[in-house]
């Protein structure tokens, strides 16, 4: 069977195209100064992938809701929340940038850090997330992606968490007790960055990559003679 040049140019860039795009280094925070005791099982978890920081923000055991994300990322400038564009939100919806280069510590309808005094780099918070409403959602995950605007994950700081339905004492952990009263206010530093090892393709990819390898050897082959 002959294939032509364009049928085989076609081919490789297809097959190349499917070789998979590995994330760049993931920053942590899991350890938490609070003035609450005990304080939420937050893990925040920021990767940067490439043009883009992508955020996921879970509590671990359940034990608290998350309502606002303060991030210090020192004297960075960053563009008015209507300029901050948010993709990939889950749930949709749930998240949305209240403030930028702000020195203030609320971010809207009960939700705020006041009392509590982390150590910023840049004297304020560079970007402010909601998250969800006020009372319990039933959200114990939230993730989204965001611009990097021109940054790196050396760029983190302090993070700031404010949370509601937290559960104290005996209370059990969300769900199935919806009942808890307690709040939350915690900040954290970056743990240090970690980079995945260069990932091992799926073989149905290997075996597009093989053809797309294949059909630039045969192109190669024609152009010599």
């Amino acid at each position: 069977m002959i294939y032509n040049r364009k049928c085989l140019m076609g081919l490789a860039g297809a097959a190349l195209a499917l070789y998979p795009v590995f994330a760049g280094a993931t920053v942590t925070y899991n350890t938490w100064t609070s003035n609450e005791n005990p304080n939420g099982n937050y893990i925040l978890t920021v990767t940067d992938i490439g043009t883009q920081f992508n955020w996921n923000l879970t509590v671990n055991p359940w034990n608290a809701e998350a309502l606002g994300l303060f991030v210090d990322l020192g004297n960075a400038d960053v563009p008015d929340p209507s300029g901050v564009s948010l993709t990939d939100v889950n749930p949709a919806g749930q998240v949305t940038v209240y403030a930028t280069d702000t020195t203030s510590d609320v971010c809207g309808e009960g939700c705020n850090l006041n009392g509590l005094s982390p150590p910023l780099m840049g004297g304020d918070w560079e970007l402010v997330f909601r998250l969800g409403a006020q009372g319990y959602d039933g959200i114990q995950t939230f993730s989204w992606t965001t611009p990097n605007f021109g940054l790196t994950e050396s760029a983190f700081g302090v993070v700031g968490i404010r949370a509601q339905q937290l559960c104290t004492g005996t209370q059990a952990t969300l769900p199935p007790d919806t009942n808890c009263t307690g709040s939350d206010k915690v900040y954290g530093s970056p743990g240090t960055p970690t980079t995945p090892p260069t990932g091992i393709p799926e073989p149905t990819t290997s075996a597009l990559l093989g053809l797309g390898m294949l059909a630039l050897g045969a192109i190669r082959r024609r152009k010599a003679t």
